[in-house]
């Protein structure tokens, strides 16, 4: 059996949020899923700049030279966590694939 680290997710806009959203439910628990996100984003080129939490979710926001993103992770049962990132332009999107293949290659 081949295990697959996320679900079918669904792409969403999100308002109130400039530039496109996305929202994917991974099967793996928030501690694989966050660092993963994490090496992402130094990957390529983008810091995490805060930490928040917002409505018991942790939300990390990275930004830099025109390029933001922000990353709310929301634990969905121990082994399952649903991630929403809103950016700007096209970043949101990379942001995503890139995680996606950086859980998928274990």
């Amino acid at each position: 059996m081949t295990f697959s680290p996320f679900v079918a997710g669904c792409t969403s806009f999100a308002p109130g949020f400039p530039g496109s959203g996305l929202t994917r439910t991974f099967e793996a628990p928030i501690a694989r899923v966050k660092p993963a996100f994490v090496s992402t984003l130094a990957q390529i080129g983008l810091p995490v700049s805060a930490i928040e939490t917002r409505g018991g979710n942790e939300v990390l926001k990275a930004r830099k030279a025109g390029k933001s993103v922000e990353i709310e992770f929301e634990r969905v049962n121990a082994a399952a966590t649903r991630v929403r990132i809103t950016g700007s332009g096209e970043t949101a999107a990379q942001v995503m694939r890139e995680t996606e293949r950086r859980l998928a290659a274990g």
